[in-house]
């Protein structure tokens, strides 16, 4: 065939196999969720507290990008006590780098749990200067999060999670920040920033 007409007879596929490749891409981050994430966390992304699947609708892609890297790299749901993070782990095994960018813009993009507070919490009047000690340095002041420092905005999940979490930091199950510390507070003090974390409303 004439080079000249071979060209125009391929164009036109060559252009509808760009369009299919865009497509799929885009639809790459829902099928992943679907197929890896929506049987605990549902398919709006808010979780069930039963299976100790957290709320993750509306959490920064910078943070679930990191979050899904950890887990697959073993630096997460390493503890053998961690069940609920031994099963991230392996569901995260397979994910390569494309994978986890377009699974995490769809988690962004579900929008965020309003209805957070679940549990009996005192939220005292002393929290939020708590909080401004021992947690904005890294989490931001008006607890949006930070990117550089991997800290989460604390606006995005249910309380009973962030009561876990800070258990699970205490027991050594899940490491915290770069010196896998942990700030001293007492029971009632981690009850009340928890208590008024999940009252603040997300954007």
């Amino acid at each position: 065939m004439n080079p000249i007409r071979l060209a125009l007879v391929l164009a036109p596929l060559a252009s509808v196999a760009g369009l299919q490749t865009e497509a799929e891409e885009a639809d790459l981050g829902f099928t992943t969720f679907r197929d890896n994430c929506m049987a605990c966390h549902l398919s709006t992304g808010k979780g069930i507290r039963e299976m100790n699947a957290p709320s993750i609708a509306g959490l920064p892609r910078w943070y679930v990008s990191s979050e899904l890297r950890l887990f697959r790299q073993g630096y997460r749901g390493y503890h053998k006590e961690d069940a609920s993070g031994n099963l991230m782990r392996v569901n995260t095994v397979n994910l390569d780098e494309r994978t986890i960018a377009f699974l995490g813009r769809y988690i962004a993009s579900l929008p965020v749990n309003q209805e957070r507070a679940t549990l009996d919490l005192d939220a005292t009047a002393d929290a939020p200067s708590l909080y401004a000690l021992h947690c904005a340095r890294c989490h931001g002041e008006a607890v949006e999060g930070d990117r550089v420092a991997r800290a989460p905005p604390l606006t995005r999940q249910q309380d009973w999670y962030l009561l876990r979490q800070v258990e699970n930091f205490k027991s050594g199950k899940r490491k915290h920040a770069n010196d896998f510390t942990y700030p001293e507070l007492s029971q009632k003090e981690t009850d009340a920033i928890i208590a008024w974390l999940s009252r603040l409303p997300s954007e």
